[in-house]
């Protein structure tokens, strides 16, 4: 019997395994990294020790470390969770001989399944159908572009040893072939340390189905239904379901079966997925088995009542799997939130959490909390989001409402790209496939009402700040005429924004020469709220170190300040820029005969160490640029002229 497991992974997967730990009365022991120091998986564990430095090299991927910390702390058993070593069979192999329970497959089944080449050829002899395409030992160039020429195009070049979309390339026509193929194999060899490639059929409208699969010690494999995980980027999936919609009761049986003869030709004995490849015709093919417990885990628990981490520790103590068959109710989607840009070609987006916030409507695994800085050196993954419906439809609307009313703030995410996929038609009408993205990627963009956003941040910032002379009202001027401004960015826009108050709660905003008067303005913390044409607007404002992170009914937007660099002027040409300050010129952005927007940058300047950019105040077009690159100006200088087009 377990009595104590070392959890040799960090983040969400770890919190979840110390949940089911405690709930079956299993002491847990957390390790981490420098930068997990504070971890949530830290603080939730009964025991936590130290491994390394940041990098998963120095730390989480150190397999003797990890053995050395189990005997130390005489943990029965190691839960790899996912990633890192969750797939190593050499790691599987050194718990077991160092008399450590490992809570996944034997080292046997990782290894058969390391080979994305072997495994077909293997589950090929078990009734499994494989996908059309060349897994041969032959590597030399003419051997796989003979091969590519029977297969046709498109089709897809895929690393043996790979996972994770790396070592993966789309051809679609034989020009094309050399390089995608030199490129498959240079990244396969960097990841994985072997630059073998098989080709396979590519299918541009497929579905990614994959089969939840749980074996025991004893022979026995159960299915615990299927997934739809079609909704992918760079080849990583967002947003899962279970059950899929593409599935009728007769496919479904075909394909649990196939998924248990895959698991019956390498003697599986833990939780496993078995991943298939879904076609237009309704036919199905192989993909691989992942031996581990997945990411998406959760919608099959959602939908079967099951917790997949207490059945994988049964049966790594050697109890038996239940012979009944499973059933499941209702339908469940996962959304993962990440810390990326999605209108930025998903890049990851590092920095601190300041607000973490999900309604109870659903379910939410995750391994950080408000405060929590999103590291450079692991995923970007902030939560799992998990809702549960009678059927497909309500659980996308609870879904959607969850996601409304989440408020996740600090730093850059794909909560409003998940609400633009939720409520696209063909999402709600499970027009599904892994080119979904793609296929929709103009739909997906998202299109804000900018003045709404650019005057929630204005507002704050004005009220925010102290009156300098607190026995005048706000916005008062000595020349009631002249409007104030100020300068923001908002998704990679500059705006102008004009106003001036009327009254204590109310303010007149210019943007881009249209007026705007909102009106019965409060402020109450951080919570904002005004009325623009009889409309009421509640926004939530966060400072932050560029700007402003405004949330509006479940939108994120990051708004960030432009630092005023002060038009002084010479004389009486208002049109002229000058320096406000002694410094070098670092780059001149405009050229002469160039029409400039008002917050156009024009020219960046470093003065004490500190880059200032000049922006234009004005419509107008650039008449001369009195200095160079590299050149450095006294203060008052003058910079450039504009003429004004207003």
């Amino acid at each position: 019997m377990i009595k104590k497991i070392l959890i040799a992974n960090r983040g969400e997967i770890a919190c979840r395994i110390v949940r089911t730990c405690k709930s079956l009365g299993i002491a847990t022991v957390a390790v981490y990294s420098d930068a997990d120091k504070f971890s949530l998986h830290v603080k939730m564990a009964d025991e936590a020790v130290w491994i390394g430095e940041s990098a998963p090299s120095a730390s989480y991927l150190k397999m003797d470390k990890l053995i050395e910390v189990a005997k130390q702390t005489q943990a029965d058993a190691i839960h790899p969770g996912y990633g890192f070593l969750a797939e190593n069979a050499t790691f599987a192999q050194l718990c077991w001989d160092n008399g450590i329970i490992f809570i996944g497959p034997n080292p046997q089944a990782i290894q058969a399944m390391g080979s994305k080449k072997e495994a077909k050829e293997l589950v090929s002899q078990y009734q499994v159908p494989t996908i059309p395409g060349y897994n041969g030992s032959d590597q030399s160039l003419h051997r796989l572009q003979s091969e590519a020429q029977k297969i046709g195009f498109p089709l897809l070049i895929k690393a043996s040893a790979g996972g994770g979309g790396k070592g993966m390339r789309i051809v679609r026509s034989q020009e094309a072939f050399n390089d995608a193929l030199n490129a498959a194999k240079r990244e396969a060899l960097a990841a994985f340390g072997d630059d073998t490639v098989l080709l396979e059929k590519y299918f541009d409208t497929s579905r990614h189905i994959e089969v939840q699969i749980l074996g025991d010690k004893h022979g026995n494999i159960i299915h615990c239904f299927e997934r739809e995980c079609s909704i992918q980027r760079r080849y990583q999936k967002i947003i899962e379901e279970a059950p899929s919609p593409a599935l009728t009761p007769e496919l479904r049986k075909k394909i649990t079966q196939a998924a248990i003869n895959a698991a019956k030709a390498i003697q599986y004995d833990n939780a496993g997925t078995v991943e298939f490849l879904l076609d237009e015709e309704g036919s199905f093919y192989f993909l691989e088995i992942n031996t581990r417990i997945q990411v998406e885990h959760p919608v099959t628990e959602a939908i079967t009542n099951m917790d997949l981490i207490a059945m994988q520790i049964h049966v790594a103590e050697g109890g038996m799997l239940p012979q009944q068959s499973t059933q499941f109710h209702g339908h469940a989607i996962e959304c993962r939130i990440y810390a990326e840009d999605p209108y930025d070609d998903f890049m990851p987006r590092n920095g601190k959490l300041l607000t973490f916030e999900v309604p109870d409507l659903v379910r939410v695994d995750t391994g950080v909390q408000a405060g929590d800085t999103i590291s450079i050196f692991y995923d970007p993954m902030i939560a799992k989001i998990i809702s549960h419906g009678k059927n497909r439809n309500e659980a996308i609307r609870k879904m959607i409402y969850a996601l409304q009313n989440s408020k996740i703030q600090g730093l850059t995410h794909n909560q409003t790209y998940l609400l633009q996929i939720l409520q696209h038609p063909a999402f709600q009408n499970a027009q599904l496939s892994t080119a979904f993205i793609k296929q929709y990627e103009n739909d997906l963009k998202f299109n804000i009402q900018e003045p709404l956003w650019l005057a929630a941040a204005l507002i704050y910032q004005s009220l925010k700040t102290p009156l300098a002379l607190p026995f005048l009202p706000r916005g008062w001027r000595n020349n009631p005429y002249q409007w104030s401004y100020e300068l923001f960015k908002l998704q990679e826009k500059n705006f102008k924004v004009e106003y001036q108050w009327l009254e204590e709660d109310s303010i007149q905003i210019k943007i881009k020469q249209q007026d705007y008067t909102i009106t019965q303005i409060t402020l109450q913390n951080h919570s904002l709220v005004f009325f623009l044409d009889k409309v009421k607007y509640t926004f939530e404002v966060q400072k932050t170190s560029k700007g402003f992170e405004v949330w509006y009914q479940g939108i994120n937007l990051e708004i960030e300040t432009i630092d005023k660099l002060p038009d002084v002027v010479q004389g009486e040409n208002k049109n002229a820029y000058v320096a406000q300050m002694p410094g070098e010129v670092l780059k001149v952005l405009v050229q002469v005969g160039e029409i400039v927007e008002p917050g156009t940058p024009l020219m960046v300047l470093v003065s004490m160490k500190m880059e200032n950019t000049l922006y234009a105040h004005s419509k107008g077009i650039v008449k001369e640029i009195f200095v160079a690159e590299k050149s450095f100006v006294e203060a008052n200088s003058q910079l450039l002229q504009i003429e004004s087009l207003n």
